[in-house]
C-alpha cells in the first residue's frame, strides 16, 4: 500500500493534462497567415487575444466566435493577437513584427534624429536599407516595425532608436 499515494497522484496529474486547456488546443488554421490581408502588421507589443473567429469572405470581416460553428457563409480560424470591439464583436486581428531597432544596423541613434520624426510603420528591409513597406509587398526583404523613423528624398527611411 506504499504505493497508493504515487498512484493516485499520477491518476490526478493525468486527468489533470487531459481536461487542461493545451489538451485541448484548437485545429482552426490561423487567420493571418491563411487569409492575406485579414491581419493587420503591427508592432511587437501587439495585443494577445487567443481566439476562435469566424470570417466572412462577403464582408471580409472577423468576428469572434460564440457558439460551437460559424454562421453560414463563414469560416472558423484562429487569431493569437488582436483586439475584439464588445458591442459588435468584431475582430481586428494583427501580426506583431519585430522593432526595427532589434536588428543591428537598421536604425541610427536617437540623436541623429531630425525634430518631428512622425513616421511610424511597416518598412520593408534588404539587408540595411528600408522602404515603407505597401500592404503585403515586400518580396525577398524582411518586415519590420519602425516607431520612429523619417523618409527620405530617395524613397528610403531611415529609423531611429528610441530615446
Amino acid at each position: 500500500m506504499r504505493n497508493q499515494p504515487a498512484f493516485i497522484l499520477a491518476v490526478v496529474v493525468t486527468i489533470g493534462l487531459v481536461s487542461s486547456q493545451d489538451a485541448h488546443a484548437t485545429t482552426y488554421r490561423d487567420l493571418c497567415s491563411a487569409v492575406p490581408g485579414a491581419c493587420e502588421f503591427t508592432g511587437p507589443d501587439a495585443p494577445v487575444l487567443v481566439a476562435n473567429v469566424c470570417w466572412s469572405m462577403s464582408t471580409s470581416t472577423a468576428t469572434l466566435m460564440t457558439g460551437a460553428t460559424c454562421p453560414t457563409g463563414s469560416w472558423a480560424y484562429s487569431v493569437k493577437y488582436g483586439v475584439v470591439d464588445p458591442f459588435s464583436l468584431i475582430v481586428a486581428a494583427f501580426v506583431p513584427l519585430d522593432d526595427a531597432c532589434s536588428r543591428p544596423g537598421l536604425c541610427q541613434p536617437g540623436s541623429f534624429a531630425p525634430p518631428n520624426t512622425v513616421l511610424a510603420g511597416v518598412i520593408c528591409c534588404f539587408g540595411d536599407i528600408c522602404y515603407p513597406a505597401g500592404g503585403d509587398q515586400c518580396y525577398g526583404g524582411a518586415l519590420f516595425f519602425c516607431s520612429d523613423g523619417v523618409s527620405n528624398d530617395d524613397g528610403t527611411v531611415t529609423c531611429f532608436e528610441h530615446s
